[in-house]
């Protein structure tokens, strides 16, 4: 008994999955002054506290300053915390938002050139703006990327390589 055996066709080629190239936040640059505020605002309540001469601005001293410490401190460490940048090896994406979450995609596939832009203090921190175009579809801005160089050139390399493939 021979059994004929019926070519098979192979299986149609599939695209790679979408990987995670990175995930990134503004610069920590932005996280300098609430930093000092808090510390200033902590040595100036331990300083102040109990040597004012009347008793009702010994309770309120500790309310204004954690009243401050949220105003100056804690606010933009949640604001900074809230925008997260996720670049794949297809998209761009930009999340932002507390209350209401904002999602921004773009696609690198549709995308022509990445430039990178650096000002002075961007300079000696290491980070900048890298703005990718893509003509009519728009233009994107990673506002203070951190490691500017390298995400610059990673989003080059993936707009070359979705440009040849």
């Amino acid at each position: 008994m021979r059994t004929e055996r019926r070519p098979t066709s192979a299986p149609p080629p599939r695209e790679a999955p979408e990987q995670v190239i990175v995930r990134l936040r503004r610069s920590g640059r932005h996280l300098v002054w609430p930093a000092i505020f808090f510390i200033a605002i902590a040595f100036g309540t331990g300083y102040w506290w109990q040597r004012m001469p009347a008793a009702w601005l010994n309770t309120a001293l500790p309310i204004v300053a954690a009243g401050l410490t949220v105003l100056l401190s804690v606010l933009p460490l949640v604001f900074w915390l809230n925008r997260l940048t996720v670049i794949t090896t297809r998209r761009l994406i930009v999340t932002q938002g507390f209350l209401v979450r904002e999602r921004t995609e773009f696609s690198l596939s549709r995308a022509s050139d990445a430039v990178l832009r650096r000002r002075p203090l961007q300079l000696l921190t290491g980070s900048g703006d890298v703005i990718v175009h893509a003509g009519a579809e728009g233009t994107m801005i990673l506002r203070d990327v951190p490691r500017a160089k390298l995400v610059h050139r990673a989003i080059a390399e993936l707009i070359e390589r979705g440009a040849a493939g």
